[in-house]
């Protein structure tokens, strides 16, 4: 019984030691964050959002999106390493919205 219950702690042991070396492994690489607003045209109601914000959130480097329906726009937080503003902005026309130009 002793032995099962070391083995037990000892598994235990292990497994969250893996996990704190990989979120130590990702805290120390040098991530480049971008922040970007993106002008949105055709959003309607609260779906239009939504599909706005899961196209955007499909891509890899995303760290966080919000549209706002109000003023039209998308707040994006993205690892510039991973994902280009193009990129980003192709995800939005897929999704049958336009961008529109910021000026």
């Amino acid at each position: 019984m002793k032995k099962l219950f070391f083995l037990i702690a000892l598994v235990g042991l292990l497994s969250c030691n893996s996990g704190n070396e990989k979120k130590q492994n990702e805290t120390t690489q040098n991530v480049e964050l971008a922040e970007t607003t993106i002008n949105i045209g055709g959003l309607h109601c609260d779906a239009c959002v939504a599909s706005v914000e899961k196209g955007i959130n499909e891509l890899e480097g995303i760290k966080n999106v919000v549209v706002t329906l109000t003023d039209s726009t998308a707040v994006v937080k993205y690892d510039a390493a991973k994902v280009e503003l193009a990129q980003i902005e192709k995800a939005v026309v897929k999704r049958g919205y336009t961008v529109k130009s910021s000026e």
